[in-house]
């Protein structure tokens, strides 16, 4: 059942997003006789992802429009392994680039070949690239330059819900479809704070936690998200002031034997300009029942799709009770299309599927399916299909 439909995906406050299809070519200051000019520093960060150990991308360079006329910022070109870009690390693509002082709305990465992923068993294999993308990975963004000013800006490249697997034989195919937000950091904030087990105060490391916030109808959407440290400390930083979030975990703590907890969701956090900081710290109770929720989708996605599922939870907070996603995965595309979630909490759940769709004109439509309820018990697999 079609549900909503977006044009490209914004991000509130901001109006960022991005296209998967780029037209046009070109370089150049894009200035004319002595028009005043800024600068642009550009970084690139990245959220936590499971199922692999690296995934290589090779960056060529980072462009940013002026009037039709593409300036290069930067020329890393490298190959950089987006899952080391976690916890606060970065890398920079371009400092000091100098472009005309003026309003900025679209930027986009130049990628080259050679781009891998290492799976969980330390095998590598290609990553493709869309053939609609070799002119560039394109981002709309919403920047102002000023005269003798420099602008700080990250990209956020989503690898979590940019790796979309169709199976190929007895082997997965892997391919790109970027999932790519930018960020003014000067307009940003964050939220910080360490999560711990409930009954023994350790704690809880290589843990997801999302940043999420709400519309108007009260559907969640993860704003960022990142993964705990050695100690189970965190930091959800890039954070748009202007808006509200909310902090989500659902610990899964270990890879061989998983250790499951229940889910916690925070208080709302509203962050502005003024008050861009916040702390949120919780214990979590463990909960050796859990289950399995998996299913399959249809119709199949076609080879301009890509398919996330997400598995949503009723959690409690100082502002009333809200559904909030507490798991995500993209689903793997074969003569049938299918996800999965493992060592779930017992509980009651729903799940949702959100298909991307690239059009022709570049634009990308989003189409969710209906939420269908999903209650796991102990040791056993709960089957929910969903229809797109």
């Amino acid at each position: 059942m079609l549900k909503w439909r977006a044009t490209f995906l914004t991000l509130a406050g901001l109006g960022l997003a991005f296209l998967l299809a780029c037209s046009g070519s070109g370089s150049g200051s894009g200035s004319g006789g002595n028009v005043a000019s800024g600068s642009m520093n550009v970084h690139l960060v990245d959220g936590p992802i499971s199922g692999y150990q690296e995934i290589n991308v090779n960056i060529q360079a980072v462009e940013i429009n002026s009037n039709g006329t593409w300036i290069t910022l930067g020329t890393p070109n490298k190959t950089i392994n987006l899952l080391g870009l976690v916890g606060g690390v970065e890398e920079t693509l371009a400092t000091g680039a100098t472009l005309p002082a003026g309003h900025y709305g679209q930027m986009r990465l130049v990628l080259g070949s050679g781009n891998t992923v290492k799976l969980a068993d330390g095998s590598v294999q290609p990553l493709k690239v869309p053939s609609g993308m070799q002119s560039g990975i394109k981002l709309i963004v919403n920047f102002d330059v000023a005269a003798g000013t420099t602008k700080d800006v990250w990209i956020d490249f989503d690898a979590a819900h940019s790796i979309q697997v169709v199976q190929a034989g007895m082997s997965g195919q892997y391919i790109l479809r970027p999932t790519i937000w930018a960020f003014d950091k000067i307009a940003t904030g964050s939220i910080q704070g360490t999560l711990t087990d409930a009954a023994t105060s350790t704690g809880l490391p290589g843990v997801t936690v999302y940043a999420e916030t709400l519309d108007g109808s009260g559907n969640a959407r993860i704003a960022r998200s990142t993964v705990t440290d050695a100690n189970g400390a965190y930091t959800l930083d890039l954070l748009p002031v202007g808006t509200t979030y909310y902090v989500v975990s659902h610990p899964l703590v270990g890879t061989t034997t998983p250790k499951a907890y229940d889910a916690k969701a925070s208080e709302a956090f509203a962050l502005t300009a003024s008050t861009p900081v916040f702390t949120y710290s919780a214990a979590f109770t463990a909960n050796a029942s859990t289950g399995t929720v998996s299913g399959g989708l249809t119709p199949l996605a076609t080879s301009s799709q890509s398919d996330q599922v997400n598995l949503l939870q009723s959690l409690v907070t100082s502002s009333g009770t809200f559904s909030f996603i507490v798991r995500t995965t993209m689903a793997v595309v074969g003569t049938t299309e299918t996800y999965g979630f493992t060592t779930v909490p017992v509980g009651t759940y729903s799940v949702q599927a959100v298909r991307s769709t690239l059009n022709l004109d570049g634009t990308t439509t989003t189409t969710t399916s209906t939420v269908q309820p999903a209650t796991v018990t102990a040791s056993t697999t709960t089957t929910v299909n969903l229809g797109l």
